[in-house]
Parts: structure tokens; C-alpha cells; sequence
């Protein structure tokens, strides 16, 4: 009889325990502006990461490229007060820790600007896909130069409801990339918030950090995040490039805005956010920026 009810319980704890995802994930992120009709700027960014089944401590690889184009695109030499092509190639790695009131995230960025970013090809062909103009202007982008970065952010819940959160965040990054240091703040409405707090941010290719979800089975949310930061340096500004180029002064107080919508079940999910961000630099025509981002997800 006693074996007969430990049986009967596995059958019902093990269904039970089945349900409580701590799931890998593999993800792939596009950020393009052309989603808003633009074309200048941080212009896009392609994505593939890696994410634990995360436990306590939750990490992620991911392998990424960027690239910054001027205002036009079409003349082949630089035009004044304009901000120079750059391209870049990274390899990244995150370890995080979350709880429903707290989470930490850190990060260790290496990669390359300049010529072996690759980011020159890789919009021409894009380009010459979609039909779109031949960027004219690459032979005289940021040099070559090795990257690295090291970040972290930190997040605290401020007040929840059923169905909302209001949370703050600061973060921190250093390195010969973009050093700064930031803080802001998150609304999002949706289900399962508990299960997924700190995972938004304004960071290109982050606006949510996929492995952040893996405590969730199923759910969805949307957000906004908003914050304002004081710039050290930028690289794709003020890198070694051409005299051609313009020397320009980095725009040192900016702030962002990111807003979109995370959809995820237990294999499948995505998410879709706009971001728009201040100058970057100080004698800039435009006084905004923007793109949009799409993450496809499948978890494991």
C-alpha cells in the first residue's frame, strides 16, 4: 500500500516539477533603423547568444556586429560635421542574477572596430537586397582597432501590482568602446513580472535579455525604459580614422527610450521594441535618433 501511494504521488510531483522551466535559450536579434525610415546613426546590428538554463548564477555568449553610418550615405568622401562609418565585431559574455525584486547583470565585451568588423560588406549587400542605396563612404572609416569592455547594471523593484511593476536601475560600463555610466528607471505591465524582473534595458541588441526570461514557462509584458547617462568616450566618434573626417566633441549628458513587447511560451518567443536616443555628438543637425529591434527566441 505505501508503495503504491509513493508511486502515486511521483506521478503527480514530477508533471508538477515539469512545469517549473529553468530553460537554455538560443536567440537571434536584428536592430535596423530602416523600421523608422532612417538610415544614419547607429544604423543596425545582427545578434546570435547563447543562454544557460540559469539556476542561481544565469551566463550567455553572444556574437554580434554593429555599424554607424553618417546622415547620406551617398557621398564617398566625408562631408563636415558629420559622424564617421564604423563598424564593429564583438564576442560578449554575460553572468546574471535575479531575484523578483532584485537582479545584477555584468558583462565582458572583445571584438574589433574598423576594417575587420566586416561591416562595410555586410551593408552593401544588405543594401543591394532590399534595394536600398550602396553606402559610398566605408574606405574611410574608424581604423582598426581591439576592443574591449567590461559592464554592469543593477536593478531594484520599486512597487508591484498584479499586472504592473515600476522598477530603477543604474549601470556602468568601461573600456576603449563607449564608457559611461547611466541611471533610469521601468514600467512594464503583463504576467509572470516576478518571474522576469531586470531583464529590460536601452542597450542595442538588449532591449530584453532573453536569458533573463528562463525562469518563466509562459507569459508577456510590455515595457518601457528610460534613462539618462553622461558619456565618457565613443569610439566610433572620436577613433583613430582619416583626417578627412571631421573631429567631432561627443555629446557627454544624453538619454534614451526603449518601448516594446515580449511574447514567450515554453519553446517560442519574441520581442519587438523601438528605441529612440539623443545626439551623440555636439554639433549634430539632428537632435534624435532611433531604431527598431526584433528578437526571435527558442528555448530548450
Amino acid at each position: 500500500m505505501l508503495s503504491r501511494s509513493i508511486f502515486g504521488a511521483s506521478l503527480f510531483v514530477v508533471p508538477f516539477l515539469s512545469l517549473s522551466v529553468h530553460a537554455a535559450s538560443i536567440s537571434l536579434t536584428v536592430d535596423n533603423d530602416g523600421a523608422l525610415g532612417t538610415d544614419r546613426d547607429y544604423t543596425s546590428g545582427l545578434g546570435l547568444r547563447w543562454s544557460s538554463d540559469p539556476g542561481t548564477i544565469g551566463y550567455s555568449i553572444e556574437l554580434a556586429s554593429q555599424m554607424w553610418t553618417p546622415t547620406d550615405i551617398e557621398f564617398e568622401t566625408p562631408q563636415p560635421n558629420e559622424r564617421p562609418y564604423a563598424g564593429l565585431l564583438y564576442l560578449q559574455g554575460r553572468a546574471y542574477h535575479q531575484t523578483d525584486t532584485v537582479a545584477y547583470r555584468g558583462s565582458l565585451m572583445l571584438g574589433t572596430v574598423g576594417p575587420s568588423s566586416a561591416a562595410d560588406s555586410a551593408q552593401s549587400i544588405v543594401h543591394e537586397i532590399v534595394g536600398s542605396t550602396d553606402p559610398k563612404g566605408w574606405d574611410y572609416q574608424i581604423y582598426d582597432e581591439f576592443i574591449y569592455q567590461a559592464g554592469f547594471q543593477a536593478h531594484q523593484l520599486i512597487s508591484r501590482t498584479p499586472i504592473g511593476e515600476f522598477s530603477v536601475f543604474g549601470r556602468g560600463q568601461g573600456g576603449n568602446f563607449q564608457s559611461e555610466v547611466a541611471l533610469g528607471g521601468t514600467y512594464r505591465i503583463g504576467i509572470d513580472l516576478g518571474n522576469t524582473f531586470g531583464a529590460t534595458s536601452v542597450i542595442a541588441q538588449n532591449s530584453v535579455d532573453v536569458g533573463m526570461l528562463s525562469h518563466s514557462d509562459d507569459g508577456f509584458f510590455f515595457f518601457t525604459t528610460l534613462e539618462a547617462r553622461h558619456r565618457f568616450s565613443d569610439i566610433t566618434i572620436e577613433g583613430d580614422k582619416p583626417s578627412e573626417n571631421d573631429d567631432l566633441d561627443i555629446q557627454r549628458n544624453q538619454a534614451a527610450i526603449s518601448g516594446g513587447f515580449s511574447w514567450y511560451s515554453r519553446h517560442w518567443g519574441a520581442i519587438a521594441s523601438v528605441t529612440a536616443y539623443s545626439k551623440q555628438f555636439k554639433t549634430s543637425d539632428l537632435d534624435q535618433h532611433g531604431y527598431g529591434s526584433f528578437t526571435l527566441f527558442y528555448r530548450y
